[in-house]
């Protein structure tokens, strides 16, 4: 006899779920690129082009009009990014209670998203892409709580290096970009108001834009630490012999949902760059697993 998991993952209340918090997660991720096209790529343009039309006004004026925008605007998409990635996080919640068979945690979840609301957020039809999210072998394991610990094992397996990755390479590119525009402030020769005006304010919304990243890396290290240990602590007990507890389980589960409504959105394209990397990093973690505990 084998768990259902592999099979439900492809059932249309499933899908329809992941379309949705697919789609959100997209819009938030547009919002984010939107927010670093107008505090970082805009302000780094126009640094450079006052350094190649030095006598040209109108670029001045576009830096300083720039910067004032980015930095009332950004706070602004910020909260609107925070707000969808909660609910697609929500969302996600509920597909994977129904998956394994959990109930709605108010008290750490919030409120449950309806079926309305996901009808409207969902593609129709739904993309064929979505399915068989699950590795194949998580099918082979009997013990359905097992094969439960495994899909959250696959989950932050794919997850966790990208993260780090990802926020490793928006330090240098912060730091560069923020040196440069304040580099180029200096064209003119030493001015302090210039260097002011068109250097250091220009740089203070690429310096937000890290800050943002680094702020929900740090606040989400905690949530994901405590996921890895956990899982990592069940995973060796499974294989050693021991039973997976329908409550740990659950456990896991909220940590995963607050991992998900705090952790920085990684862009998509950086997700398609990564991605047989991660899958590869997922698969051998469930490979490995399936030949311990089958011995």
């Amino acid at each position: 006899m084998m768990n259902a998991i592999i099979s439900h993952q492809n059932d249309q209340s499933i899908l329809d779920k992941l379309s949705a918090q697919r789609n959100l997660y997209n819009k938030a991720k547009t919002l984010r690129g939107v927010r670093f096209g107008l505090g970082v790529f805009l302000i780094v343009c126009l640094s450079v082009s006052r350094l190649i039309w030095a006598d040209c006004e109108i670029v001045d004026t576009a830096l300083i009009i720039a910067t004032a925008v980015a930095l009332i605007a950004e706070p602004l998409l910020e909260s609107t990014i925070n707000k969808r990635r909660v609910l697609a996080a929500q969302i996600q919640q509920r597909l994977d209670n129904e998956l394994y068979g959990f109930e709605w945690d108010d008290c750490v979840c919030g409120r449950e998203p309806s079926d309305e609301l996901i009808c409207d957020l969902k593609d129709s039809p739904v993309d064929e892409n979505l399915k068989n999210w699950y590795d194949v072998g998580i099918g082979s394991i009997v013990d359905e709580y097992v094969a439960i610990l495994l899909c959250q094992r696959e989950n932050i397996s794919y997850d966790s290096g990208l993260r780090s990755w990802y926020v490793t390479l928006c330090a240098w590119v912060a730091s560069i970009l923020a040196i440069l525009v304040i580099a180029l402030s200096f064209v003119e020769g030493w001015d302090i108001m210039k260097i002011l005006v068109f250097g250091v304010l220009p740089a203070i919304p690429i310096a937000e834009w890290f800050t943002v990243i680094f702020q929900d890396n740090a606040s989400d290290k905690e949530h994901l630490l405590a996921l890895e240990d956990l899982v990592k602590s069940e995973t060796e007990k499974t294989i050693l012999g021991g039973t997976v507890s329908k409550t740990t389980l659950q456990k896991i589960q909220n940590l995963l949902f607050l991992h998900r409504k705090s952790g920085y959105l990684i862009p998509s394209w950086f997700y398609r760059w990564k991605r047989k990397r991660s899958e590869q990093r997922a698969a051998y973690s469930v490979s490995e697993f399936l030949k311990k505990y089958k011995t």
